[in-house]
């Protein structure tokens, strides 16, 4: 059986050539994730495009652009800087000669002597000293390496920036211009900020599914009722560390992530999962554990960002996030994941249990799946049934959304006109694409009629011929 966890890959100058890309897809790159924090859209267009081209060929892959959000950054560097502790370093709003510029009159005003900075993932701290109208002292606490564009975050203060900027607005435009298959609204605060964003995305005719990334405390205190509006949840590991105490983190990832399961939502763990892998050939033990811990506790997906953007081994760090995610499939409990979970009550989820169950008591070699909206093999992949979900669509956005959610293998299909038509289509299309043989039992969901979104209502049993 094929790995069902889905793995995110960053793209970046590691990976961003032909080449690259074609070799991410080859080993496993289920969606192809776009930073906005870093690089321009002229290169994004050409990784776009050479994805839509070899996914046709190789694996369909799901496009998703990364909004950069309300947060603060550090301008550009001529070269990443290494400081140590106890050096002394000038920081200005201005572009001048000091070490660093931080634009931004928010966390500029915000500012004070004796103030923490925290630069990207919290590796650099530095206390801020003496200041001028433009410019302050800052003594280095904890040393590292500063690059260009890494965030800012002032210890202790939040600020009550508009939820989607200016650049967002942008890059919103760019991506209904390439119709990327999801868009994630970074530092979601509440609901509202998600109901705004599908706001400015159907004004473009523009129907994506929006990920929400959790990364603000404010965030974990809202989570059921961004669940609500959110089409998937990302557990956004690195500014949620500096939002909180980081021992609290494992938890909140485990609450989102069983949340995320609960409702049927599909859930991305994100954020420094491979990170050793940027510079070495092999992760650290402790990072093979956490890969393999988020998967034992239910997300759908696993994420890799410098790792494959800027790291030394995009694609073996692609092949060993692959293994360590098989090696914990194959403990998972099944039984008692699909017990913990309450009985459903509308028609798609019920049928979708129902689905499960049979397919578990009759020991069959797949549950098929038909849908236009993708609900059902989303709620089928919910029950983590120990047999493929094989997803037939004949929408092109389902077929590649599918991208993201656990267990789910898809192919696209021309447009059905009766039941039959359907089922017959899906069955040829998995047996052309050798996911099932002549003789192999498989339960059939369906809706009635066909191509309603939402109407899944019909359990089949089928021996294939």
């Amino acid at each position: 059986m094929k790995r069902r966890t889905k793995i995110v890959c960053t793209l970046g100058p590691a990976c961003g050539t032909p080449e690259g890309i074609q070799s991410l897809i080859s080993t496993g790159m289920n969606v192809a994730r776009i930073n906005c924090s870093h690089g321009d859209w002229e290169t994004r267009h050409e990784w776009i495009k050479t994805i839509r081209g070899l996914a046709k060929e190789i694996a369909p892959v799901g496009i998703l652009v990364d909004l950069q959000g309300p947060k603060f950054r550090i301008g550009e560097l001529e070269q990443p800087l290494t400081v140590s502790a106890g050096q002394t370093l000038t920081i200005s709003n201005e572009d001048t000669n000091a070490t660093l510029f931080i634009p931004g009159e928010d966390i500029w005003q915000a500012m004070k002597t004796g103030d923490r900075l925290l630069l990207g993932d919290g590796d650099v701290e530095l206390k801020l000293g003496q200041n001028t109208r433009t410019e302050f002292t800052a003594k280095v606490v904890a040393g590292g390496i500063i690059k260009s564009r890494q965030g800012v975050t002032l210890v202790g203060k939040s600020f009550e920036t508009p939820a989607i900027t200016e650049k967002d607005l942008l890059d919103v435009i760019e991506a209904a211009a390439v119709r990327a298959d999801f868009v994630a609204l970074s530092y979601v605060r509440r609901a509202g900020d998600l109901r705004e964003l599908r706001r400015i995305l159907e004004k473009f005719d523009y129907y994506p599914q929006i990920v929400a990334k959790i990364e603000t405390h404010q965030a974990v205190k809202e989570i059921d009722e961004i669940l609500k509006v959110a089409d998937v949840i990302m557990v956004a590991r690195g500014d949620l560390g500096l939002q909180m105490d980081l021992e609290a983190i494992p938890l909140v990832q485990k609450k989102v992530i069983r949340k995320c399961n609960e409702a049927g939502k599909p859930v991305i763990t994100a954020t420094q999962m491979l990170e050793s892998m940027i510079n070495i050939a092999r992760p650290t033990r402790a990072e093979a554990t956490d890969v393999a811990n988020a998967i034992l506790d239910g997300t759908d997906a696993v994420m890799l960002s410098g790792e494959t953007a800027t790291g030394k081994y995009p694609i073996e760090t692609l092949k060993v996030m692959g293994k360590i995610a098989e090696a914990a499939e194959s403990s998972f409990n099944h039984d008692a994941h699909f017990d913990s979970l309450e009985a459903m009550k509308d028609n798609t989820s019920a049928v979708a249990q129902a689905a499960v169950q049979l397919s578990s008591s009759l020991k069959v070699k797949a549950i098929v799946t038909t849908t236009t909206s993708g609900l059902t093999p989303r709620m089928v992949s919910k029950y983590r049934p120990r047999m493929p979900i094989l997803c037939a669509s004949w929408t092109a956005k389902t077929h590649q959304q599918m991208s993201v959610i656990w267990g789910v293998e898809s192919i696209l299909l021309d447009s059905p006109e009766t039941m039959d038509d359907v089922v017959q289509k899906a069955i040829d299309g998995f047996l052309r694409e050798r996911m099932i043989k002549v003789g192999d039992t498989v339960v059939i969901t369906a809706g009635v009629p066909a191509g309603k979104v939402g109407n899944t209502n019909l359990i089949m049993v089928e021996n294939v011929k």
